[in-house]
């Protein structure tokens, strides 16, 4: 089965291959497009193959597959045995290469080769990306390689990846960081033809898709450090989490240039250098993950694919660069915008600051680097020298995103109406400041730069707030009044719920300016108390089954309403990494603030133990806005009915569409009757069988679109 797995990726990377080839100078039409459009979709199906046998090999636990060895155990449970799949080095850049070809090949699906210009070039950019990873994974991260003789026992996933929220984090950000390809794509393909303008209209629900997943990817990782490193908080500017922060930030700077250029033929250079600058920073963080010159809990040891992956950075870079200094008069704007000059000039301001947001990460991630090839000595920054200076750019962002909110996209007589409308907005922010910082205080330990950062954050969320609250009203009022189209008022509440997000991962921003912390060693009887918070040490307790050993603390907890309750943190320490204990914090949530426990060191025989307690004020709200941010881009993105709409008006597109929605039915029966009826490993070979199928048919009718006599070129 591994042999097998290895010969799909092989196939699967000659037909991406052979697919781009084909479309490259086709125009977009013509048989020679046609079979290559065909191929693309045969990679997908062989790359489809090629993780479902991965996948089987771990179910079925052949420890004679070094993968399955390092990264699979008895003792694991059904999803973490999936999950194993995106949990080690090989087993993830090759889902990352699989991924590429399914998008390569949706991308094919939905290009009218015939309409869309530089749409076959684009392909062909695709399919080369799509054939590169696949090399990389077959050459320099193999997850199908031999260890010769079968092991007894397999060392397992990394405690630290056994979790629910861990499961989801890895291939959530791999959609994200694949999806932001297919515009790059365009991008480039545009800038070869010559084509400044029209690119981007298309491209707007793929940016806001891969954002959509990029932003989900970064949420289930906060949640997954709150929880699981138990250093009580959920980001610490590790160099892993700024790696995917960063095509986060441009990526955010895009989806806002982009509107721009859709309405008023705007920004067009910007969305060029956003495009492209998103995608080199996905590269650029799989290279700091996975080239071993950082020192993370993130990072993968022993990856050899760095300079491989610096090599494409370098091409890409070089290239893009080059096409934009000689497309660089075609991306200009015709003509003077007929809307809100000022909205437009709030938007080149909004670009530059997440441009210098991205820049700061990324100097202050490489900094160690840096540091080390100037001086010869390692600095490495700590969170507070992060905050200290990010906190001011996001302050900024939040006033942006008031005074934008308020403006709207109005030609410059509203422009002027909704300028006094700013008027009222201003003025309760700048009370809520005051009162804030008389109700909060300065706090100089927070630094010089930062010491007012609380109060003004509260005149910040207080301005935003309202003119949001009334950009919402608007919006709802005007669409019953104006007969406003159903489209663009969805995609205006979409934006406006992000940004009533934004506002409130500001608050729970905020709330770390108030944490408070306390920490003790404890013998049983004993307490602890922070923050009118009390804890009384009832003592240790083992705990244990087949894949681990547990110590639990348990302590009486009370708050400043009354009894709590029994709160138990706990060490795990599995049997497959006895040098690894994990922390399995114990947290009573509120949305005002969150009782966070974390267990330390213990001593049996005096049944001592080291208690920490946090308390962190308004962390709700960060998971709340969190889950705003991905509904109102969904809000944005889809639109009941587009599909059925698309396929009435693209013929074409549906009888493309027809038998594989088909195939996928039959095939979702046939996996799940399987599964009930057998196993888990038995439905997963059954998946692979139609699968292969798949890729066998489009195979054939690649061969056949190139081969049929009398057919156009």
């Amino acid at each position: 089965m591994a042999l097998f797995g290895e010969i799909m990726l092989c196939v699967a990377a000659v037909l991406s291959a052979a697919g781009g080839a084909l479309c490259l100078g086709t125009g977009g039409a013509g048989r020679r497009f046609v079979a290559g459009r065909s191929a693309l979709y045969a990679a997908a199906a062989a790359g489809a193959v090629a993780l479902i046998a991965l996948v089987f090999l771990l179910l079925v636990r052949d420890y004679r597959v070094a993968y399955v060895r390092d990264y699979a155990d008895e003792t694991m449970s059904l999803g973490y045995l999936i999950a194993a799949l995106w949990g080690g080095q090989q087993g993830s850049l090759a889902l990352w290469a699989v991924l590429q070809t399914w998008f390569t090949a949706a991308a094919a699906a939905t290009i009218d080769g015939r309409r869309q210009r530089g749409g076959a070039l684009a392909l062909a950019l695709l399919a080369a990306l799509g054939a590169f990873f696949l090399l990389l994974v077959l050459f320099e991260s193999d997850p199908f390689s031999s260890l010769g003789t079968a092991s007894a026992n397999g060392i397992g996933l990394n405690p630290l990846l056994r979790n629910a929220f861990m499961v989801f984090h890895p291939p959530t950000l791999f959609l994200g960081f694949v999806g932001f390809s297919v515009p790059f794509a365009h991008a480039a393909a545009a800038l070869v033809e010559g084509d400044g303008e029209g690119w981007i209209a298309g491209q707007r629900p793929w940016i806001l898709f891969a954002w959509i997943f990029l932003t989900i990817g970064n949420a289930l990782g906060m949640v997954w450090a709150y929880e699981e490193l138990g250093w009580g908080g959920y980001w610490g500017w590790d160099p892993v989490e700024n790696a995917s922060l960063m095509p986060w930030l441009t990526g955010t700077a895009l989806v806002h240039s982009a509107l721009a250029e859709e309405r008023l033929g705007a920004l067009r250079r910007w969305n060029v250098v956003l495009v492209a600058l998103t995608f080199v920073l996905i590269v650029f963080g799989t290279f700091l993950t996975r080239s071993g010159v950082i020192e993370s809990v993130h990072a993968f040891a022993g990856a050899t694919v760095g300079p491989y992956l610096l090599g494409l950075i370098a091409v890409i870079g070089v290239g893009v660069l080059a096409l934009v200094v000689a497309r660089f008069g075609a991306l200009r704007r015709r003509g003077a915008p007929k809307r809100s000059p000022l909205r437009l000039a709030l938007l080149h301001a909004n670009n530059w600051l997440f441009l210098a947001a991205t820049a700061f990460v990324a100097i202050t991630t490489t900094m160690p680097l840096l540091s080390a090839a100037l001086a010869g000595d390692k600095v490495t920054l700590t969170a507070e020298f992060y905050n200290t200076w990010m906190v001011p750019i996001g302050l900024a962002v939040l006033g942006l995103l008031g005074a934008c909110a308020a403006i709207g996209w109005a030609v410059d007589e509203r422009g002027q109406k909704a300028l006094r409308r700013l008027g009222p907005a201003v003025g309760l922010g700048a009370a809520a400041a005051v009162m804030g910082g008389a109700a909060l205080g300065v706090r100089p330990a927070l630094g010089p730069i930062m010491r007012f950062a609380p109060a003004i954050s509260v005149g910040l969320l207080v301005f935003a707030g309202a003119v949001l609250a009334a950009a919402m009203r608007r919006t709802i009022l005007g669409a019953r009044k104006e007969g406003r189209s159903a489209a663009r008022g969805r995609r205006r509440l979409g934006a406006q719920v992000v940004h009533v997000a934004v506002a409130l991962l500001f608050v729970g921003f905020l709330g770390a300016a108030f944490s408070d912390e306390n920490q003790g060693l404890l013998r049983p009887g004993e307490g602890i108390a922070v923050a009118g918070y009390r804890l009384d040490f009832m003592g240790l307790r083992d705990d244990r089954d087949v894949s681990r050993e547990a110590v639990i603390a348990d302590l009486d907890a009370r708050g400043p309403g009354g009894a709590i309750g029994v709160m138990s943190p706990a060490r795990h320490t599995y049997h497959s990494h006895p040098g690894q204990p994990t922390s399995e914090v114990a947290v009573e949530r509120g949305l005002g603030e969150d009782l966070f426990v974390i267990l330390g060191e213990t001593d049996e025989e005096s049944g001592a133990a080291v208690i920490r307690v946090v308390v962190n004020p308004l962390v709700a709200w960060v998971w709340i806005g969190s889950a705003l941010l991905v509904l109102g881009g969904v809000i944005a993105l889809v639109r009941p009915g587009a599909l059925t709409e698309l396929v009435e008006l693209r013929p074409d597109l549906r009888a493309r569409l027809a038998a594989p929605f088909l195939l996928i039915a039959l095939g979702t029966f046939a996996v799940a009757g399987a599964g009930a009826i057998w196993d888990a490993a038995t439905a997963v070979a059954v998946l692979g069988g139609l699968s292969l199928a798949a890729a066998l048919f489009h195979v054939a009718a690649t061969l056949r679109s190139f081969l049929e006599p009398g057919a156009v070129p």
